[in-house]
């Protein structure tokens, strides 16, 4: 997992906090998906508790779906992030699709 300090936290800036970490660009990399050929099809949140300035959060992608359309010709990169809190709760989950044009 990676970790940041929160000094405000809008809820959208838990985003920021996973983008921050690198973690799916890294995964992406290494499964040897075209970068150039990624678009950002979806991203989605649940919100299980608030997150409040001084904060620390830890957020861990998960890959948990893969799947194609058009013959092949999109495919689609289904992750889902868990977001805790210092305390082990978990405060948030996002799920967002990448699509990658092959």
């Amino acid at each position: 997992p990676y970790t940041t300090l929160f000094r405000s936290a809008p809820p959208t800036f838990l985003f920021s906090a996973e983008m921050d970490s690198d973690l799916k660009m890294k995964w992406l990399v290494e499964a040897g998906v075209p970068l150039a050929r990624i678009l950002h099809g979806e991203q989605s949140f649940s919100y299980h508790h608030p997150v409040h300035a001084g904060d620390t959060v830890s957020v861990t992608p998960q890959v948990t779906d893969i799947y194609d359309k058009k013959n092949g010709a999109l495919e689609f990169i289904v992750m889902d992030t868990d977001v805790v809190n210092q305390r082990g709760e978990r405060v948030a989950q996002s799920r967002g699709v990448l699509v990658v044009r092959n």
